[in-house]
């Protein structure tokens, strides 16, 4: 019988794998913060870094053929030294520091959220796209949100929706497959991370497998204001955690 964290893990990530298949970034944003709440920060992300390869990859098989292979190329490049220096940071820095930055970038999210928006389409660009992965591949090792910074590339480059998916959810595959492989090296999957994240997995592909047909009928518009005032409540939550 699973215990009751475990069920916790479930059902955070089931959501999770829910909204990041509405929107391609986002699932663990509303995972993590709530499961932060009962598992230690250190066992949280690279929980979470698991998690998300298999959310990820779901997503990039459904939405494949949307994918623009070319675009990334720069933001892959820009991830492997972002990674390395993603798991310096995880490494070096306390439970508590972690919490509060995680706080910090989702409140930012939701600010550059408000503000941008999306433009026309552009051709690639290796300096933005490098610089959109370094800034994926850092976040997303130290704090497992890789999803602002190549969320703001696509919005730079004006892509459309199912492009995104396909783009992003490819990238994010691959990506998390390193931070994976990384993290497995510096010893931080214990039996306990692969414990939760037995029951994890299947819960974020069940998630993400139930948003793809709501995707062409849910107002997407009015669910992302309230996406947003969820994660904002979650960054306030973090950061009150943090200074306990």
């Amino acid at each position: 019988m699973p215990d009751t964290l475990a069920l916790i893990v479930f059902a955070c990530w089931f959501i999770g794998g829910f909204v990041s298949g509405l929107t391609g970034i986002g699932g663990a944003m509303v995972a993590v913060p709530a499961a932060a709440f009962f598992l230690p920060m250190h066992e949280l992300i690279p929980l979470s870094c698991i998690l998300n390869t298999a959310m990820d990859g779901c997503i990039a098989c459904l939405h494949f053929r949307h994918c623009r292979i070319r675009s990334l190329w720069p933001l892959l490049l820009g991830a492997l030294p972002g990674s390395f220096a993603g798991l310096f940071i995880l490494q070096a820095l306390s439970g508590a520091v972690l919490q509060g930055a995680v706080g910090l970038l989702l409140l930012l999210y939701v600010w550059w959220q408000h503000k941008a928006h999306s433009g026309t389409a552009r051709g690639d660009s290796w300096l933005a796209g490098g610089a959109a992965g370094f800034g994926a591949g850092l976040l997303g090792t130290a704090i497992s949100f890789d999803g602002p910074p190549a969320g703001a590339y696509a919005l730079f480059m004006g892509w459309s929706p199912r492009v995104v998916l396909g783009t992003l959810g490819v990238f994010f595959v691959l990506r998390s497959l390193f931070t994976c492989l990384l993290q497995a090296s510096a010893g931080l999957y214990t039996p306990a991370v692969i414990e939760y994240a037995l029951y994890g997995i299947p819960a974020c592909i069940v998630g993400t497998l139930c948003a793809f047909p709501v995707v062409k009928r849910i107002r997407l518009a009015l669910f992302h204001k309230a996406l947003l005032i969820v994660i904002a409540v979650a960054g306030v939550i973090c950061l009150w955690r943090a200074f306990l």
